[in-house]
């Protein structure tokens, strides 16, 4: 088993549980740098990280989005382009806010074999 997968690859995992498209955007602030999948009708213009809450993320207008991003990758769960699958497994890259559930991890170390 590799220690990392492509952004594509995960890309297609979530698009495959979701039966949805998405779209990958790279946004950031002066504290982090995150990767997003999102929906093609998703507008996130903005985020800012809460001590409680986590990721709150906002349109262009300032509103609060409250539907859940669909993935949500920070900076440091990358090595080399790649992302970590320790870092899939620890909840640091998140599915709709959750960790994966092992279920959902197994399914995805299959469908890299």
């Amino acid at each position: 088993m590799e220690d990392s997968i492509s952004i594509l690859e995960w890309k297609a995992f979530v698009e495959n549980k979701q039966k949805k498209k998405m779209v990958v955007k790279v946004i950031w602030n002066d504290t982090d740098r995150l990767t997003l999948l999102i929906t093609p009708n998703m507008k996130v213009h903005s985020f800012i990280l809460d001590e409680k809450e986590g990721y709150l993320f906002y349109d262009s207008e300032g509103k609060q989005i409250t539907n859940p991003v669909p993935s949500i990758i920070p900076s440091n769960a990358f090595i080399d382009g790649q992302i970590e699958r320790r870092a899939i497994s620890e909840g640091k890259v998140t599915f709709f806010g959750e960790r994966l559930s092992k279920h959902d991890l197994n399914a995805l170390n299959q469908s890299e074999n």
